[in-house]
């Protein structure tokens, strides 16, 4: 047996002075020894064994070569010959090497063999006596082991044979993806059949090193004690079965990672400090000339012993052991690597990632560590919590604020590392600060100064993700210059280009810094997936979809295959201009190419559809995520929560974050991202300024930070009730916080200061909000679209010509300024940019009725590179409506109805349903509003049968109708000559929801299994459903209107308080019942005055007329004989006591709305008297 040697050879590493590493020695191998010295004889010892090679040309074992001659070289090419024969060895061609023993006395034997267990020699004895050591081992033993016991596998086959060779074989070259425990059985029935292990030990330990660190990572999830022990016993004794030679450490290849492998296994058995201290010493002693393959190695030993201290100890031990190891730090913040390592460095990287996300608050625990740590072990820390959190932005940003408040500097690779993640998310105010911190230059060992490693790189990489061209330029030949770009770099560079735009150039790129192709030169300098997927991207940021099939077929040729990665980016893309169409194109590959969408994706459709106000596409798009076996993350329902928002669909948003605040959900867990979606639907409601403060103070006393979202929708809340003051307070607290607390991720932005600007305007102090604008222009920041439609919108609702006028002039500058153009291409694309800033031109000459110069700005809009949209068109519409040109209201109403159709089929698509018939269900809220119209302008000249008709077609596609329809519809209805329909509306349609939406006392689930609502109990039979919200949203004058009714009705905000003090959505399910939102589903003023109109000429004895084009109801009815004039006083008659009788609700109504007017009449009388 090679207990002792085991333990020998282990300590031949240890520097002279002891460690609490001797366990080795004086716990395992002493006691090996022993039970070494006192086992029996083997079973068949005396049975004659075959030799094939008689006498002293016997055939020597592969280490028994002479003093050195157990050599990395030698075994590597006998692994290789292993390898081939094992494709075709068979039971017969296999044979058992033996040799004859013998017993070499040495000097230093002695001293080994009787040595104590207390005593640990020096490295220089050790060095000396473990030659001798192992040259005698060599020839007193067997160099291989014969079983003890008869095979376990009489009735082996050859194909039996070759399923365990192949096995063995694909996982020592890490190439199968099979069970441990198959794995291992293999390994097994090989080594008791042949009576030896199945290969050179080199190979041996590859296949030791990679099942026992599958079996680790396969239950790294739920590790128990029992797999650990398992498998930590296996391994001990399979390495008993090899010889690793007797050539010193650390030239010795197989040796070092023997050692290393001996020492996860003590690991694993539950002794950690003492591996600790040993892979530490190994860490520090390699062979310049292996150094890569033994670094490696290293990183495997410490993946699985950190796999085991996270087992034993928890998160914090492991935290713990890596600030004290700090050395390997370096593999984890994205440090470029050898090729030899990067596989090894990715699986250390990604396990001690998933171990160290376990710590549970990281922020609060950096704080903690202030007082008990240096300020180097705190530099390590924060790099390591750093790294563990930088898939949590709030736990990210909460970590750099504690280290920068507490002036401890961050090391080099780990700002590298923080620069690329904020870049990744868009952070980069924070990301440049950071970046800055960092000279770009060092003092080499010459003494000389030179780039510091990885500063350009981070730079390029920062200026890509931000399509800075420039910089990105500046960056890439610094690193071309000196010779350290690598394949990364140039994909960054490329990004730049594909970023801005420019597809043009990212191709030239491709071509430049690839002339020799994919096919050849060496695998480092050939274009890879990345590259590919780069020029992709810029085509895809045009809208150039021909571009990125094109750029499909060049991947293909270069024998590569899209995958997930590539597919999301291009969607993201295709999204972010709002293609729809494209998106599904790009679907429709992905499935033909079976790749299946994960999570990433489907957040990608659920936000696209959430953008488009469409909450029930969002949810079945989420269950078409769940019937593909989708695991759903807290970004997905996430997104499906804030699709509710966009669509005033309260009951929604509080359905999804009960269900994202109730633990052990799918993707559960609040963070300030949830928080911020919970606050948006607040702002949107139009709650009162002091609900929305009061759930901001208590973001304070929870584990969340308000970040720059937060800030800006607190401030939209301000300045919506008026409150510019405290706005402007708020936004100095901003940048309080940026300067003096270093917490740049809140410095001033575009969308603040827009908010800030809009909310002047609202108010009509204009010079105040000039003083907007020139501090967005002091901070350096680039106006947008909404900035600038916010302006043109103020000057617009003037209601004069002047104003209109200086609208339309600043829009002209805008349009002829092309360095200020830049504007068009931030946000969802130029299309939608153009449309921001021409419509509240549109609407203004709509407000004047002035068709020629509505069509005028509508074809200026489509020249400039815009579409038009259902609201432009709409504009259209409206303008030929009040003007009396019906001809033109029919002539748009088939393009309004195309665009709808549009609309509703583009959500479909990413739905992937396949519907018989066109459905408007998610219409209502662009429909609705040019549905009015349209029936205004038709029944207004009495084509009551068209009225008729598209109500029951846009009915039948499931449009649900809005309360204005229905208003309008009771108008129509006056029109046409039915008066009693009329009333039969308001009283079963209108005051019926009416009641609904004052009634809507939900039960709240604070538990829900699912976030969805389709999930929800049908309706009742003869129940009627909610109807659609019609809260002001987005409009910013009608949520000012709102906010303000919402103060004044609920005075105190107290009463919306909660018990829990965690449940931020008590106020918002409150809200949804008592704000007067629901008063929009009511009989409109005018709709009543019509009705009371009709009262009184049916108590006059005249019957309501149709409306028919070219007639005179006037003259027709003194034309009447005294005959005519008797039957319809009798019929009006009949219709008034019908509705008098049927309709009692609205008859009351009308009555007391006439009174109410009269009352409010003489009142304004008595005081102008």
């Amino acid at each position: 047996m090679l207990e002792p040697l085991a333990a020998t050879v282990l300590n031949s590493v240890l520097p002279t002075r002891p460690l609490s590493t001797h366990f080795f020695l004086s716990r395992s191998a002493f006691g090996m020894a022993v039970r070494t010295a006192t086992q029996s004889l083997p079973h068949d010892f005396f049975t004659p064994h075959h030799m094939s090679v008689k006498g002293k040309g016997r055939a020597l074992p592969e280490d028994e070569r002479g003093p050195c001659g157990s050599s990395s070289n030698s075994n590597e090419l006998e692994g290789r010959r292993v390898l081939s024969e094992s494709r075709s060895l068979s039971p017969s061609a296999s044979r058992t090497f033996t040799t004859r023993q013998r017993t070499r006395r040495m000097s230093g034997h002695k001293s080994i063999a009787s040595g104590s267990g207390s005593h640990i020699p020096s490295l220089r004895t050790w060095s000396r006596h473990v030659h001798v050591t192992q040259r005698r081992h060599a020839s007193s033993r067997p160099a291989v082991d014969v079983p003890r016991h008869p095979s376990p596998h009489p009735s082996q086959t050859p194909d039996e044979r070759q399923t365990w060779l192949k096995t063995f074989k694909d996982v020592s070259q890490d190439a199968t993806a099979a069970h441990p425990e198959d794995a291992w059985q293999a390994f097994e029935s090989l080594r008791i059949r042949d009576g030896r292990i199945p290969g050179p030990p080199s190979l041996v330990l590859a296949f030791l090193a990679n099942v026992t660190l599958s079996a680790m990572q396969d239950g790294q999830e739920d590790m128990s004690s029992e797999l650990l022990h398992r498998w930590g016993k296996r391994l001990q004794e399979a390495l008993h079965h090899i010889d690793p030679g007797i050539q010193d450490m650390p030239r010795n290849l197989v040796r070092v990672r023997w050692n290393g492998l001996f020492v996860a296994a003590s690991a694993m058995l539950g002794r950690l400090d003492e591996a600790a201290e040993s892979i530490s010493m190994l860490a520090h002693h390699a062979d310049p000339q292996h150094q890569d393959r033994q670094r490696g190695w290293v990183l495997e030993i410490y993946t699985m012993i950190l796999l085991a201290l996270h087992h034993y100890r928890g998160p914090r031990a492991v935290l713990n052991l890596l600030v004290e190891h700090h050395w390997v730090m370096k593999y984890l913040t994205g440090t470029k690597h050898p090729a030899a390592v990067i596989p090894d460095v990715k699986r250390f990287a990604k396990v001690a990632r998933f171990l160290l996300s376990r710590i549970e608050d990281p922020v609060h625990y950096l704080r903690d560590s202030l007082r008990v740590l240096s300020k180097d072990q705190l530099s390590a820390l924060g790099s390591l919590l750093i790294f563990a959190s930088s898939r949590t932005t709030d736990h990210l940003t909460g970590l750099v604020h504690v280290l920068q408040r507490n002036s401890i500097r961050m090391r080099p690779h780990t700002v590298f590392f923080l620069v690329r993640e904020l870049a990744r998310r868009g952070a980069f105010d924070i990301a440049h600060e950071l970046l800055d911190s960092v000279s770009p230059t060092m003092t080499g060992h010459d003494g000389r100064p030179q780039d510091r490693p990885g500063y350009h790189s981070t730079a390029l990489y920062l200026s890509s993700r931000e399509g800075d061209v420039g910089a990105a330029d500046r960056h890439y030949t610094s690193l071309a210059q000196s010779g350290s770009e690598d394949l990364d770099d140039k994909a960054a560079y490329m990004h730049a280009y594909a970023l801005a735009g420019q597809p043009t150039r990212a191709v030239e790129l491709f071509r430049e810094l690839f002339p020799s192709g994919p096919d050849s030169g060496p695998k480092q300098q050939r274009p890879n997936l990345v590259h590919y997927t780069t020029v992709m991207f810029a085509f895809s940021q045009a809208g150039d979809l021909d571009g990125v099939n094109r750029w499909l077929g060049e991947l293909s040729r270069a024998s590569l295959r899209p995958d997930l990665h590539v597919y999301s980016i291009i969607l993201q893309s295709f999204a972010s201009r709002g293609d729809i169409e494209s998106m599904h194109t790009l679907l429709d590959q992905m499935r033909e190419s079976n790749i299946t969408p994960t999570s990433v994706i489907y957040t990608t459709l659920i936000s696209t559809v959430a953008e488009r106000s469409d909450p029930m596409a969002a949810e079945r798009i989420y269950k078409r995520a769940l019937d593909e076996g989708v695991v759903p993350d807290r970004q997905m329902v996430t997104s499906v929560m804030d699709a509710h928002v966009e669509a005033g669909s309260w009951h929604g948003v509080v359905r999804a974050y009960d269900y994202l605040n109730t633990a052990g959900r799918p993707g559960a867990g609040v963070t300030i991202e949830v928080f911020n979606t919970l606050m948006k639907a607040y702002v949107l409601i139009g709650a009162p300024f002091r609900v929305v403060a009061n759930l901001f103070r208590r973001l304070g006393g929870g584990k969340l930070r308000p970040d720059a979202r937060t800030f800006a929708l607190l401030i939209q809340s301000a300045c919506d009730s008026g409150f510019m003051d405290i706005a402007e307070e708020l936004y100095t607290e901003m940048e309080r916080l940026a300067k003096q607390d270093k917490q740049t991720a809140l410095r001033a932005n575009i969308y603040v200061l827009t908010i800030m600007m809009r909310g002047y305007l609202l108010i009509d102090r204009r010079a105040k909000a000039k003083a907007i604008l020139e501090r967005i222009k002091k901070h350096g920041l680039q106006p947008n679209a909404i900035t600038y439609s916010a302006i043109l919108k103020a000057y617009g609702d003037q209601g004069n010509v002047q104003g209109v006028q200086i609208a339309e002039e600043f829009l002209q500058s805008l349009m002829k300024a092309e360095s200020e153009k830049s504007w068009l291409h931030l946000g969802r694309g130029r299309s939608v940019m153009l449309d921001s800033v021409f419509r509240p031109l549109l609407d203004a000459y709509v407000a004047q009725g002035n068709v020629f110069d509505v069509e005028r700005i509508h074809q200026d809009m489509v020249e400039a590179g815009g579409e038009p949209t259902l609201g432009s068109i709409t504009a259209l519409l409206d303008v030929h409506r009040r003007t009396g040109n019906v001809e033109g209201v029919r002539t748009i109403w088939p393009e309004v109805y195309r665009l709808g159709l549009e609309y509703v089929r583009a959500n479909s698509l990413l739905t992937q349903e396949e519907a018989s018939a066109p459905s408007l269900s998610g219409a209502g809220i662009v429909m609705c509003v040019p549905l009015s119209i349209y029936m205004d302008a038709l029944s207004g000249t009495g084509d009551h049968a068209e009225v008729a008709r598209v109500w029951k077609q846009l009915k039948d596609e499931g449009l649900q109708f809005d309360s204005h329809n229905w208003n309008h519809l009771v108008v129509a209805l006056v029109r046409a000559g039915q008066p009693h329909r009329a009333f039969d509306i308001v009283e079963n349609v209108i005051l019926k929801y009416q009641e609904k939406s004052r009634r809507n006392e939900r039960r709240r689930d604070a538990n829900p299994k699912t976030p969805l609502t389709l999930d929800l109990p049908p309706l009742e039979e003869g129940d009627i459903p909610l109807p659609r919200s019609e809260a002001p949203l987005h409009n910013a004058r009608r949520r000012a209107g709102i906010v303000e009714r919402t103060t004044r009705r609920l005075g105190q905000a107290g009463s919306l308080e909660g018990k829990n003090a965690d449940d931020f959505a008590h106020p918002l399910f409150l809200l949804q019942q008592l704000s007067p939102v629901w008063n929009t589903w009511r009989p409109h003023g005018a709709t009543l005055t019509l009705l009371g109109r009709v009262l009184d000429h049916l108590q006059s004895g005249r019957l309501v007329q149709a409306i028919r084009p070219g007639s005179d109801l006037e003259f027709e009815q003194a034309a009447l004989d005294e005959k005519e004039i008797t039957q319809r006083t009798e019929a009006a008659g009949e219709v008034l006591g019908g509705i008098y009788d049927a309709f009692p609700r609205t008859v009351r109504l009308v009555r007391e709305y006439e009174l109410m007017k009269r009352t409010s009449r003489r009142g304004t009388t008595e005081d102008s008297s």
